[in-house]
C-alpha cells in the first residue's frame, strides 16, 4: 500500500490494512473519533477527514447516533487485495541471494532419532541445566572446534544459546565499556540493532571503535575470505590496541580446500576474542543452537552474574545435538553438505556457460555456496536489478565495468529445477530490448 505524508491519509491507510488484511470484518465497528484520535495521537479533524475518505470509498458506512462500522463493500476489496496477494506469493521465485540451508543437505529423520532419544531421558528433563548450556554439549563443541577450527577453549568457557542474537544480548552488557563497534558488514542488521539498543555507537571508524565485529570466514557476501595473513595482521593489531574482536565464524566449513582457514581466536590464543559459531547452516535453520566462546576475562565477568541467565535452547535439543556429534554425524553431515554444494556450483556454472556461451566470464570464489560471473550486457546494474525484482529473480550484484555486469549467485537454498529457469529468465533480462 503506498505510504502518504499527510496525516488524514496515514489513517485511512491504517484502516484500509486493517480492513483488507481481515483484521476487520463486516459490521465491525471503528473506535468512535475522539477515541481514535487519542489513540493514534492526532487531531478530531484528521480522523474526521480520513473517516470521510473511507466512506467515499466504501470501506465504512456511517450510522446515526451511533458510529462508523465496515461496511459489505469492504469484503469486496478485502477479497481483491486477497488475490493480489496471492497472485504475489505464487509468482515463482528464483532465490539466487538467499543463504538458507537446501532440505537435501540434511536427514531430518535421523534427527528425529536422537530427539526422541532425548525425550525418553526423563530425569535429566526435569530440571532446567545449566545457564552456559548443557556440560555434556559444551564439550563436544569444544572438541569440535579445537579439531576444526583450531580454537583455544574448553566446555567451562563456552555458552550456548538460541541464535546468536540471544548470545549478543548476554555479550553487550559485558562489554559495556567499550561503547562503540565497528562491524566489517554494515548490512549486518540483526547485530546492529542489539548493539544500539545497548547504547553502543555504530562507527565506521576502526581506529575509535571499541570492538570489531567480523566475519573472517565470510568477509564478502559472496562467501570470499580473509587471508591467513590479513589474520595474523589482525590479531596483531588486536594485541596492541587492546580493542575485542568479534569473530563471527558462520559459514567457516563450506571452503573449496578440505580444512578451513584458521580462526582468529586460535591464532590470539584466545586473548582478546570472542567467537561465534552456530549450527545453523549444517543443520536446518529451525535448529537454532549457536555457541560463543570468551576469552578469560569476559569468562570471569560472565561468572559474576551467571545466575540472572536462562538457557535459551530446549535441553532435549541440546542433549540430542550432543550425541549427534559424539556419533560422528556432524562431520559426516560436513562431508555431505560441501559435496553437495560443490555439485550445485558446477552446475549453475554450466547452466550459465550453455545460456550466456561468450558473454558470460565464470570467476572464483572460496566457497562452493557461490558462483561469480560476469555477465556481458548493454543495461546498467541498476537497470538489470530492477528487471529481475519484477521477475521474481533475486541476484548479488557486485559490480560493472566495461559493459559487464558482476553478478554473485547462492547456490545455498535453491532448487535445480529453479536454477535452470532462473539462468534462463537471467538470459532474457540482460537483452536490452525489453
Amino acid at each position: 500500500m503506498k505510504k502518504h505524508d499527510s496525516l488524514y491519509m496515514r489513517v485511512y491507510d491504517y484502516y484500509c490494512g486493517l480492513i483488507e488484511t481481515g483484521k476487520l470484518h463486516n459490521g465491525d465497528k471503528i473506535p468512535s473519533i475522539r477515541r481514535s484520535a487519542a489513540e493514534l495521537g492526532v487531531s478530531k479533524t484528521t480522523i474526521e477527514q480520513a473517516y470521510m475518505c473511507l466512506c467515499d470509498d466504501g470501506y465504512l458506512v456511517p450510522k446515526n447516533h451511533s458510529g462508523y462500522y465496515v461496511s459489505r463493500r469492504a469484503e469486496q476489496r478485502k477479497s481483491e487485495f486477497s488475490d493480489r496477494q496471492e497472485t504475489l506469493e505464487n509468482k515463482a521465485v528464483y532465490d539466487f541471494a538467499s543463504s538458507g540451508v537446501d532440505s537435501e543437505s540434511f536427514d531430518l529423520s535421523l534427527w528425529r532419532r536422537y530427539v526422541k532419544s532425548a525425550l525418553r531421558q526423563t530425569e535429566r528433563l526435569l530440571s532446567y541445566g545449566e545457564p552456559r548450556g548443557e556440560r555434556e554439549l559444551r564439550g563436544e563443541i569444544a572438541k569440535f572446534v579445537r579439531e576444526n577450527r583450531n580454537c583455544v577453549c574448553d566446555a567451562s568457557n563456552i555458552v550456548i544459546g538460541a541464535g546468536v542474537q540471544s548470545l549478543l544480548h548476554i555479550l553487550c552488557p559485558l562489554i559495556k565499556e567499550k561503547k562503540s563497534v565497528n562491524f566489517a558488514d554494515p548490512e549486518y542488521i540483526q547485530g546492529l540493532s542489539v548493539f544500539k539498543g545497548y547504547g553502543f555507537k555504530i562507527t565506521d571508524n576502526i581506529e575509535s571503535a571499541g570492538v570489531l565485529y567480523t566475519s573472517p570466514s565470510r568477509k564478502t557476501r559472496w562467501g570470499d575470505t580473509m587471508s591467513v595473513s590479513e589474520r595474523f595482521k589482525l590479531t596483531e593489531y588486536v594485541r596492541k590496541s587492546g580493542k575485542l574482536v568479534i569473530e563471527d565464524d558462520y559459514g567457516s566449513e563450506f571452503r573449496y580446500v578440505n580444512r578451513p582457514t584458521p580462526s582468529l581466536q586460535g591464532l590470539s590464543g584466545g586473548e582478546n576474542i570472542v567467537y561465534l559459531g552456530t549450527f545453523s547452516k549444517l543443520l536446518l535453520p529451525s535448529i537454532r543452537i549457536s555457541y560463543m566462546i570468551l576469552p578469560p576475562n569476559l569468562n570471569e565477568k560472565y561468572k559474576e552474574g551467571a545466575g540472572v541467565y536462562n538457557q535459551t535452547v530446549s535441553k532435549s535439543d541440546q542433549i540430542a545435538l550432543c550425541s549427534f556429534i559424539r556419533d560422528g554425524h556432524l562431520s559426516a553431515q560436513i562431508r555431505k553438505s560441501r559435496k553437495l554444494y560443490l555439485q550445485k556450483s558446477k552446475y549453475l556454472c554450466d547452466l550459465l556457460i550453455r545460456e550466456f556461451e561468450k558473454d558470460v566470464q565464470i570467476g572464483k570464489t572460496d566457497s562452493p555456496l557461490y558462483v561469480r560471473a560476469d555477465i556481458k550486457t548493454k543495461l546498467s546494474l541498476r537497470e538489470l536489478l530492477s528487471r529481475c525484482e519484477k521477475e521474481g529473480l533475486h541476484i548479488i550484484p557486485i559490480s560493472e565495468k566495461n559493459g559487464k555486469a558482476e553478478i554473485a549467485f547462492s547456490v545455498s537454498a535453491i532448487s535445480a529445477e529453479k536454477m535452470e529457469k532462473g539462468v534462463g529468465l537471467l538470459k532474457r533480462l540482460t537483452s536490452d530490448s525489453e
